[in-house]
């Protein structure tokens, strides 16, 4: 049927937008798959920059203290043999109190202790200690290497004394004379400050983050968190945080406070440093990308079916073009004989009626008045034709007066239809200069015992040509003269 072509045409151009959206949906989910995979490789390349950033800080600091804590201790031995000096060679300094602190006023010493040979505490600023030894506790007795060698100078770090709990440094050499050991004591305050700021929490809380980015350092033995970017945290320990794994430096996922994050742990010394990264900020350009990139698919999609389109169009154009007939528009010989070809092996066979149809007297009107009015006649009979059987059929012009058409109805249909015909000719006849006559011939599958499309169209055009017999007869006119003049 005519309307065929264009069915299947429609049917495949929306059988390849489906295919083309079904592409989309693939691409879309490569591309989410790509862009969270990408992600998650830049988190990770950023937690172990940060890491190692922070873990160069901490060794530097260490370095920074030790430098700081080993300048101080060499000082403060300086200012012991100072003070072990004058007390030398001053004899009423040694049991005089006020002389002494005025010394520890003028060299910035808190306290100075005289200690005999023994390792006991005999005089100095602070006679509450006095009788002190290195027997007294354990940071005293840190000293008593000092009397078995009296060459020795020893500086203590900042250790709480054994008298008061206070934080202080001590350090301690033998006089010259080798009578007495001189201590003296200091309240490293700027040291301490400076410890402070070098501590871990102090190097985590100052290095630079960002929203969905946290930073802690915990204690590599006891998972607990020493040192974080966000305050609250100090103190828990990594499984409160939802964080179970070892320092390996390999990227893993937890819940991290509930937030499902990206975290790399790496023990380094004696901290667990780690980075935390919230996987929703982490992927949060994802859905603006994602929707970009549907967009260009979408009309790149859009773009391609619509090209597609117009080429399968041009080529059923062309294809139907080639099977139509140039002056009536209708099917032609060419399509004619391929839908033959196709209803020999059809069941459609079965309910076919093939009809015949003729013009009546072409060659009069072509010899009287011209071929463009013998043209008219015959668009003007395709027209009628073609309004008649077109919607249950397809129309053929099959010779130069010659139409055929491959319908399916029932008989009383049939006769309708022919009789629209008659009538459409007789209204057509009357609204032109010229007369239309169509004679018609008819067979059904269902009246022959060889049912094939030829076997059909030979009945059917016996029977055209006994109409048109019958109408030269009521004219009064020998169709066989009418031909040769």
């Amino acid at each position: 049927m005519k309307t065929a072509g264009n069915k299947r045409s429609r049917i495949g151009v929306l059988s390849l937008a489906g295919l083309i959206a079904l592409v989309m949906l693939v691409l879309l989910a490569l591309e989410f798959l790509f862009l969270v995979s990408g992600n998650r490789e830049r988190a990770e390349w950023t937690a172990l920059v940060m890491v190692d950033q922070i873990e160069g800080i901490l060794k530097s600091n260490e370095r920074k203290t030790q430098a700081l804590v080993d300048a101080l201790k060499e000082n403060y031995i300086t200012k012991a043999k100072a003070v072990s000096y004058i007390v030398d060679h001053v004899e009423s300094v040694e049991t005089n109190i006020e002389e002494l602190r005025h010394i520890a006023a003028l060299m910035s010493i808190d306290e100075i202790h005289l200690f005999d040979e023994g390792g006991t505490i005999y005089s100095g600023t602070v006679p509450i200690y006095y009788g002190y030894s290195f027997d007294s506790g354990e940071q005293m007795g840190w000293f008593k290497p000092m009397l078995t060698d009296k060459t020795l100078a020893m500086c203590q770090d900042v250790t709480p004394n054994t008298a008061e709990g206070k934080a202080m440094m001590y350090a301690i050499c033998w006089s010259d004379t080798g009578a007495r050991m001189v201590q003296v004591g200091i309240e490293p305050l700027r040291l301490l400050e400076e410890l402070q700021a070098n501590e871990i929490n102090e190097v985590i809380a100052s290095m630079p983050t960002y929203d969905g980015l946290d930073i802690i350092a915990a204690d590599a033995q006891t998972g607990v968190i020493l040192g974080a970017s966000q305050p609250g945290v100090v103190g828990q320990s990594l499984p409160d945080l939802g964080i179970g794994r070892t320092g390996d430096a390999k990227m893993f996922q937890a819940n991290v406070a509930g937030k499902p994050s990206y975290c790399v742990l790496k023990t380094s010394g004696p901290y667990s440093i780690g980075i935390l990264q919230d996987i929703a900020h982490v992927n949060a350009g994802v859905p603006t990308t994602m929707l970009t990139v549907f967009v260009y698919l979408l009309m790149a999609g859009v773009i391609l079916v619509l090209v597609i389109r117009n080429m399968t169009m041009n080529i059923l154009n062309e294809r139907r073009n080639a099977n139509l007939d140039g002056l009536t528009g209708l099917e032609n010989r060419r399509a004619y004989e391929a839908e033959m070809a196709r209803l020999e092996k059809s069941p459609e066979l079965r309910q076919l009626v093939y009809v015949t149809m003729d013009i009546n007297g072409l060659k009069a009107i072509n010899d009287e008045l011209g071929h463009d009015a013998g043209d008219t006649l015959i668009r003007g009979a395709a027209r009628l034709i073609a309004d008649c059987f077109g919607s249950r059929g397809t129309v053929y012009r099959i010779g130069g007066d010659e139409f055929a058409a491959l319908t399916y109805m029932d008989r009383e249909q049939l006769e309708q239809t022919l009789d629209n015909l008659r009538e459409s000719a007789r209204l057509w006849t009357q609204r032109n200069s010229m007369e239309l006559s169509i004679s018609c011939g008819s067979a059904r599958a269902e009246e022959l015992e060889d049912i094939t499309p030829f076997a059909l169209a030979k009945a059917s055009d016996k029977r055209m040509y006994a109409a048109k017999a019958a109408f030269y007869q009521r004219g009064g006119k020998d169709r066989r003269r009418l031909r040769e003049n």
